[in-house]
C-alpha cells in the first residue's frame, strides 16, 4: 500500500504544478490616518488632556501606527490661518476650514482617512475612546460613535459622510 502511494505521488507531483493557484484574497491598502488636534494653552480641558489622556494614548500600538499632528490655536479662534499651521496640517487647510465652517472652540480635533476629513469632534475624547475609534478605522469594523465630517456650528453636525 505504501508503494502504492508513492508511486501515485510521483507520478502526480507534476499534475500539481499545472493546477491553478488558489486566488489571493485582494486586501485593501490600509488605511492613513491622520490626527490633526487644535487646540492652545489657553483651554484648560486642552491642557488636561494633553496631560493626562495624550500618554495614554501615545502608549498605543494603533498611536504608533497613525500620524497626529497637534495644532496651537486659541480658544476663541477657528482653524489658524496657514501660515500658523505645522507644516504636516497646512497641505489640510482648505479641508480644515471647509470642515469646521469657521467654528470656534477648543479643543477641535479631526480624524483624516485617506486624506479625507472622516470625524470632526469638538471636545475631549478619553484615551480608550480615542483608541476605540482608530482602531475600528484601521480594522474597518463599524465605527463606534456617532460621526461628523463638517460642523454646522459648535453643537451639531451638518454632514456625517
Amino acid at each position: 500500500m505504501n508503494l502504492l502511494i508513492t508511486i501515485l505521488a510521483t507520478l502526480l507531483a507534476p499534475c500539481l504544478l499545472l493546477w491553478p493557484a488558489p486566488a489571493q484574497s485582494q486586501s485593501k491598502p490600509a488605511a492613513k490616518i491622520h490626527v490633526v488636534y487644535m487646540g492652545g494653552p489657553d483651554c484648560p480641558p486642552c491642557n488636561v488632556w494633553r496631560g493626562l489622556e495624550l500618554p495614554k494614548l501615545e502608549a498605543t500600538e494603533v498611536f504608533k501606527r497613525i500620524q497626529f499632528t497637534p495644532v496651537t490655536k486659541v480658544i476663541t479662534s477657528s482653524v489658524p490661518p496657514r501660515f500658523f499651521l505645522p507644516e504636516a496640517a497646512k497641505p489640510l487647510k482648505d479641508k480644515l476650514d471647509a470642515a469646521s465652517n469657521g467654528i470656534t472652540g477648543s479643543p477641535q480635533t479631526i480624524i483624516l482617512v485617506n486624506g479625507e476629513v472622516f470625524d470632526y469632534k469638538v471636545g475631549t475624547y478619553s484615551a480608550s475612546e480615542f483608541e476605540a475609534r482608530l482602531l475600528a478605522i484601521e480594522s474597518d469594523a463599524p465605527y463606534p460613535f456617532a460621526r461628523c465630517a463638517r460642523r454646522r456650528d459648535r453643537e451639531q453636525c451638518a454632514s456625517s459622510h
